[in-house]
């Protein structure tokens, strides 16, 4: 069936893209862009629905911000588990950082010892910027 082989070919496609985009995240609408310039044109909700199988399978992460704002997602590699640790994510780049230390132990026994909340870590994200993408960090000394 040509119809099979065609959507098998684009979900190799997207993967491979998110494959290689796994330190930061992506929009439906960049692997749309995507897949335009590697000459496979697929239909925006096709792409939707492939994202939402592989966020629901674990293989990607789906971020979702404000109420109307555009999903996310990040590839995950497999046994990374995301489930024990935040994440970090500049607004400049887009860079995605896995905060995996000592330190979230301590600050989610905090959080729910004083203030009675547990954090759920695998979708969480903090926006900041990133060191490459801070004014003067980046500048030569002359």
């Amino acid at each position: 069936m040509a119809g099979s082989s065609y959507a098998t070919a684009s979900r190799r496609k997207i993967l491979e893209y998110l494959k290689n985009s796994n330190d930061h995240t992506v929009t439906a609408a960049d692997v749309d862009e995507y897949l335009k310039q590697h000459d496979s044109e697929v239909n925006i909700t096709t792409i939707y629905r492939y994202l939402d199988k592989l966020a629901k399978d674990g293989t990607v992460i789906k971020y979702v911000a404000e109420k109307g704002c555009q999903a996310a997602y990040q590839y995950v590699e497999p046994g990374r588990g995301c489930e024990q640790h935040l994440h970090l994510k500049c607004v400049k780049c887009g860079k995605i950082i896995h905060l995996e230390c000592h330190f979230m132990e301590e600050i989610s026994h905090h959080i729910e010892e004083s203030h009675g909340f547990t954090l759920q870590c695998k979708n969480s994200i903090l926006y900041g910027i990133c060191k490459e993408c801070k004014p003067g960090d980046n500048e030569n000394a002359e």
